[in-house]
């Protein structure tokens, strides 16, 4: 199986970043791809559970539902700590990690690479 890994930077209530990084994702599973997330910097929010926007998709529950369908998503532990995001906040099936185990691995074992950012 092919593998697609999104790298995204920004987070879930600034933009339609996140919106377009799920949609991405969404579109990829249903092609067949894997797909793999890793966020950081304010991206991390996109693991965050109990998230409810009132202006904005709520990304958090797309991501649950995706995560039920094989998506993987990390974010960045330093990242987390610097927002005040802890382990045990995350939502299920997600996981905080690092960007030099996680998303080095990421890269190596994918088959294409995007980037969302601003």
């Amino acid at each position: 199986m092919k593998t697609m890994v999104i790298q995204v930077r920004t987070g879930t209530m600034m933009n339609m970043d996140t919106n377009v990084t799920v949609k991405l994702a969404q579109a990829a599973l249903m092609k067949g791809y894997g797909v793999r997330i890793f966020g950081y910097g304010e991206a991390v929010t996109l693991v965050k559970d109990g998230q409810d926007p009132k202006r904005f998709p709520n990304v958090g529950k797309e991501i649950k539902e995706l995560v039920g369908k094989g998506l993987e998503v990390v974010v960045c532990e330093t990242c987390c700590k610097a927002r005040g995001i802890h382990r045990g906040e995350e939502i299920e099936g997600t996981k905080v990690g690092s960007l030099t185990n996680d998303m080095s691995r990421f890269v190596a074992e994918g088959d294409r690479m995007v980037t969302i950012a601003r």
